[in-house]
């Protein structure tokens, strides 16, 4: 390597923060300008997280360690450990960053607050990647939560839309529910190991020198924090509202950066927790469930940002159901992760084109599209196509490991509930393709292709979702080489991962299956419709069963309560000196109790 490794991990933590305080300072060059340097900012940031992949993902290659003093009187130090796994995330959300931003020059133009704009998403970027290449669980919570500001002020980046605003707070509320499940995990793990340190807690849960207890209580505290970033039932809520953000905000939350940490940090630590009593099943469940629910929800959606939104959290139940099959079930989980961040770009970029050309998000207003739009029809064709896990696109391959995972280790209701869920993948993606491009529009109207700028962007992404799978073997050797903590893995050779996969009738068999069934409830949508139980789910279904009800209820609960409480505060400074005290003195009497003092 001609450039130290020392030095890219400094430009990786550093140029990202350094670009987000000056993206605001370079509005007077005019948005068309500070567009194209934002461009070349981002492309800055991504060219160490490139550099630095050869060096990982090598035959006999070794982690990457390094450290820097954060918080010198603390004793805090910024400790990076960097694999496959923190490089590959980090790679995801820059690379896809870059595409995102080289989008808006054209999809934002005319926008208001750009510098805002331009400098959150390199904030976001530069947050996602500190939060996977650390080894210290604090520093991790920070970049964390950092995340999550980001998104809530992307999502209510029109300030002067109230269903933006509320949308952006309803993220924020609900992610802080796995926030805190997250951060007493994290405590939990230090008061049993003494240590903030990711190896060094891996190494001594793997060696069984963690107290039971509280390992299996840490573990599910991580699923919780899981289950708000990454959108699984109960808290998937906030993320179809969330498509009140810019369709580029929505692409970059969804492929790059927010979903993916709950992802990550339950991949990170599985060596960890592998072995809970519990834990492999619980994230078997909650992934199959969420994937089977959000399926049923975009099937019946009308709004294609809403049905993508569904979708989303469906593919991400996938990555969940993976990483339950065990350590084997990290690298197809994260491979699967690849598979989707690429092609749920291409397909959300294909939507805001469509969208800021045709002027709704309501699929049944589109229409006829083809003939206005036929560039952007068959990239976003591609997308769909992989969405659907169709052979030969990218989603068919990582699928079907996962199929082929529960398969192997004969989980045969978590299998039933993942091959349906890809029968209505295949369902609502044809669905959604033929609603906006196929049959005769119903007005008149004047609707343009998109823009160049745009195009060069969705075709670079429909040549990763035709191809993206043939990058196993690279993929597959980082994860073989450090091992997976113990697991029985081996690298995929892209020969023998190709011949393996389709010789191995059962479970492709059981993939085609699933794709003809979800073919056939396309084609016969119309004589479904008029059943009472299809009744019931198209309207409950369009409802959210319930979930949106449910935390509008919640939300006023907490409002009424709030509004109660608040005549507790006096504004006296005294008085509220003497609850403090009070509050302290139960506290000592509780803890002296316990015995702890």
């Amino acid at each position: 390597m001609l450039i130290d490794d020392t030095l890219l991990i400094t430009l990786m933590i550093v140029l990202p923060f350094a670009f987000f305080g000056l993206v605001p300072l370079l509005k007077k060059l005019g948005d068309k300008a500070l567009a194209w340097v934002s461009v070349l900012l981002a492309a800055l940031v991504a060219v160490p997280v490139f550099l630095l992949l050869p060096d990982i993902y090598t035959s006999g290659a070794a982690p990457i360690v390094a450290s820097y003093d954060w918080v010198p009187s603390a004793g805090l130090s910024f400790d990076v450990f960097i694999d496959p796994l923190a490089i590959f995330i980090a790679a995801i959300a820059s690379g896809i960053g870059l595409l995102v931003v080289l989008y808006s020059t054209k999809y934002m133009e005319g926008e208001k607050g750009l510098p805002r704009y331009y400098a959150l998403i390199m904030l976001f970027i530069g947050a996602m990647i500190c939060l996977v290449i650390t080894d210290n669980l604090l520093i991790v919570y920070f970049f964390w939560e950092i995340v999550g500001l980001c998104s809530y002020a992307l999502i209510s980046f029109n300030v002067e839309d109230p269903k933006a605003a509320k949308a952006g707070i309803k993220a924020f509320v609900t992610t802080r529910i796995g926030d805190i499940g997250l951060i007493i995990g994290i405590f939990v793990l230090y008061l049993a190991t003494g240590t903030f340190s990711v190896q060094e807690i891996i190494a001594l849960g793997q060696a069984g020198d963690i107290n039971v207890n509280y390992l299996s209580f840490a573990g599910f505290m991580f699923i919780i924090g899981a289950m708000g970033k990454s959108a699984q039932m109960p808290l998937h809520a906030w993320l179809p509202d969330a498509m009140e953000a810019p369709t580029t905000v929505s692409a970059l939350i969804h492929a790059a950066t927010m979903v993916n940490a709950g992802i990550y940090i339950l991949a990170r630590m599985a060596p960890a927790f592998v072995a809970v009593d519990g834990w492999t099943t619980a994230l078997l469940y909650l992934g199959g469930i969420t994937a089977l629910i959000a399926a049923i929800m975009a099937i019946v959606e009308p709004d294609l940002k809403r049905l993508l939104a569904y979708s989303t959290v469906s593919q991400l139940g996938y990555m969940v159901f993976a990483l339950g099959l065990g350590l084997s079930g990290v690298f197809i989980s994260q491979y699967h992760l690849l598979n989707h961040a690429i092609f749920k770009a291409l397909l959300f970029l294909c939507a805001g084109a469509i969208i800021h050309s045709v002027g709704t998000r309501n699929m049944y207003e589109m229409r006829g599209l083809k003939k206005e739009m036929p560039k952007t029809r068959f990239l976003m064709l591609f997308g769909a196509l992989a969405l659907a896990g169709i052979p030969i696109f990218s989603g068919f391959w990582s699928k079907d490991l996962i199929f082929a995972g529960a398969y192997e280790q004969e989980l045969w209701i978590p299998l039933i509930l993942v091959v349906v869920t890809a029968m209505l993948t295949v369902a609502y993606s044809l669905r959604m393709y033929f609603l906006v491009f196929e049959g005769e529009p119903k007005k008149e109207r004047h609707v343009h292709e998109t823009p160049g700028v745009m195009l060069l962007v969705l075709g670079i992404l429909a040549v990763g979702a035709i191809a993206s799978w043939a990058a196993v073997e690279m993929f597959s050797m980082g994860f073989s080489d450090f091992g997976l903590a113990g697991a029985d893995f081996h690298t995929h050779y892209l020969g023998e991962f190709v011949n393996h996969t389709l010789t191995n009738l059962t479970v492709v068999g059981i993939t085609l299956l699933g794709i003809g069934a979800g073919a056939g409830l396309w084609y016969g949508r119309n004589s479904l419709k008029s059943n009472k139980v299809s009744q019931w789910v198209i309207k409950y279904g369009r409802m959210g069963f319930g979930f949106d009800k449910l935390y509008d209820d919640v939300a006023l609960g907490v409002k009424k309560l709030s509004i109660r409480l608040r005549k507790l505060q006096t504004g006296d400074a005294n008085m509220n000196f003497i609850g403090v005290v009070i509050l302290m003195l139960v506290l000592f009497v509780m803890l002296f109790m316990q015995g702890v003092l």
